[in-house]
């Protein structure tokens, strides 16, 4: 055996396998009715890009606060990134007091840097599912009962 077989980089082998096994199981059809059910229980626009919409968690815990209020008591708006990490933190610890199973749940950095949206993707599509077994009544029909 020689040592040249460990000598490969990060974007090699298995970690880029993993990641564009992911990829592929990303749904573009659910990101389109998770846009339209957020966006129609916040009244705010993600726009074009689902990540970089979300990425300061300002949205999402607008989102909690509609689903379960005062769940995010302060919502940062700065464009920090220990200030946009703070959000997704408290948007995660309110989808677990919300229910949510640890399973279900995503990083921050799953969508802060854009790590894994297929994660991020189910979360959410779980989050949906719970709001619907609470009985939230919303123009989109999204998720299965949790």
């Amino acid at each position: 055996m020689s040592s040249t077989q460990f000598n490969k980089g990060p974007s090699y082998g298995l970690s880029a396998e993993v990641k564009n096994r992911l990829l592929s199981k990303y749904d573009p059809q659910k990101e389109a009715e998770l846009r339209g059910w957020i966006e129609g229980l916040t009244g705010l626009s993600i726009g074009p890009d689902f990540q970089k919409g979300l990425k300061d968690g300002v949205i999402l815990c607008t989102l909690m606060n509609k689903l379960q209020p005062g769940s995010v008591p302060k919502i940062n708006r700065s464009m920090q990134n220990w200030h946009q990490l703070e959000n997704l933190s408290t948007f995660i610890k309110a989808m677990v007091s919300y229910g949510m199973n640890p399973v279900d749940l995503f990083e921050a950095n799953d969508l802060f840097e854009s790590g894994n949206m297929t994660q991020v993707q189910v979360s959410l599509l779980a989050l949906a599912g719970k709001a619907k077994t609470k009985g939230l009544q919303s123009g989109v029909d999204i998720g299965v009962k949790y």
